[in-house]
């Protein structure tokens, strides 16, 4: 696998290269810790602390902080069987689930991948509207729908995933007829270009 750090600050081709290789080997999430903030040891403080506890709409934030650009990349959305400590997140059983991937970016670089797994038991409006969403963002549904509320927050402790990464964080959206967990990490280019002090070395 292409080493994630060694390229991220690289001009768009390499980055372009590195998306086209996680598309075919996308990272991987099943051995992550989610854990309630109070039992979250080594939690940043500060901005960090900001960050992780947004209750509002994380691409409004992001789109705050571009200069020249925002994107949604999208690097796999399929029907699948989602993982055991995503069906615990949801409290479903095991079953098949509307799984998408994407990475978040800002003036051309990564700076939060993001994973949605939405049970297929799920039915209505914005199930519909969510299979639809294409390379927007979800949150254009999830925030514009006053009927969907966000559960609380659970979160992981850095490099988590099958690529370097920071902290993350996850919570479940719920509606009439909906249930959708959202999990986010936040990676080493947006510290870098926040200047987040506490990041570890990638």
């Amino acid at each position: 696998m292409l080493e994630f750090a060694a390229i991220i600050d690289q001009k768009v081709p390499l980055f372009v290269m590195l998306l086209t290789h996680l598309q075919h080997s996308p990272p991987k999430s099943a051995t992550i810790n989610w854990l309630p903030s109070v039992h979250l040891t080594g939690a940043p403080a500060g901005a960090w602390r900001s960050w992780l506890q947004e209750k509002g709409s994380l691409t409004l934030r992001l789109k705050n902080h571009a200069q020249h650009s925002f994107k949604v990349r999208v690097l796999s959305e399929q029907l699948t069987t989602a993982l055991p400590n995503e069906m615990a997140l949801l409290g479903c059983i095991k079953q098949r689930s509307w799984v998408r991937q994407v990475v978040l970016e800002v003036d051309g670089k990564p700076w939060v991948f993001a994973r949605s797994v939405m049970p297929l038991d799920s039915r209505g409006l914005a199930y519909r509207r969510l299979l639809q969403v294409g390379d927007k963002a979800l949150g254009q549904v999830l925030f514009n729908d006053p009927l969907i509320k966000r559960g609380p927050f659970v979160f992981c402790v850095p490099n988590q995933l099958s690529l370097p990464s920071l902290w993350g964080r996850a919570s479940c959206f719920s509606g009439q007829n909906l249930r959708l967990l959202v999990a986010e990490h936040f990676l080493h280019p947006m510290a870098k270009q926040l200047l987040l002090s506490g990041a570890p070395e990638a």
